[in-house]
């Protein structure tokens, strides 16, 4: 029988964003996401590679032992890796790909696809687990998107192909000790406001 999950469907997004609030696969975010579209193509791939994992793994029989089954989810993962990286690869471009690609597979071992099925995905009712995944999936993509767009905007003056008029600009930010400060600042941010929420 499965134990009861305390929390809300938008966990992911915000009280247990896996990026800003518990500081887990920020290795793409701080130094794979320099700009808008470099984020965007993270955000794909780890999408892609997330959901489809979670809803094949679920089928993976429960009597198996854990250390099994942890294998078998990254084998899955794995294998989905290949195809959301050529669906990412024909809808970014090869040049952005190129510049993400080594980041791409740290995405496979997530924390969602390695941890959070376990502790609370696969004790819910399928059609629940969808979407508390999704809630994770968007909680990582904008945590990704907005660390994405704030280094496009002070390191290119641009988002994407849009510019931007800005009045100075920190070139700096598109190192990876830069990504850590807009993470950095995003994750205060994010706990600031979820503190005063919890409070009021």
């Amino acid at each position: 029988m499965s134990k009861p999950i305390k929390g809300r469907p938008s966990d992911g997004l915000f009280r247990q964003n896996i990026v800003l609030m518990s500081g887990l696969l920020i290795g793409p975010v701080i130094a794979g996401a320099k700009d808008f579209y470099s984020a965007a193509a993270i955000s794909l791939v780890f999408s892609l590679i997330t959901f489809f994992s979670v809803a094949i793994c679920r089928i993976v029989p429960r009597r198996l032992v854990y250390t099994v089954r942890i294998i078998l989810y990254a084998i899955v993962s794995a294998a989905l890796y290949v195809p959301a990286y050529l669906i990412c690869r024909n809808i970014m471009g090869e040049e952005i790909m190129v510049g993400v690609g080594i980041y791409l597979p740290l995405l496979v071992v997530n924390h969602v696809i390695l941890s959070k099925t376990e502790t609370r995905l696969f004790h819910l009712p399928y059609f629940q687990m969808l979407r508390d995944v999704l809630g994770y999936i968007v909680g990582f993509v904008g945590a990704c998107m907005l660390t994405g767009i704030i280094r496009d905007i002070f390191v290119n003056a641009r988002i994407g192909r849009i510019d931007i008029e800005v009045g100075f600009l920190v070139p700096a930010l598109e190192t990876t000790f830069g990504g850590f400060i807009v993470v950095g600042i995003l994750a205060g941010v994010c706990r600031g406001i979820y503190n005063r929420a919890k409070r009021d």
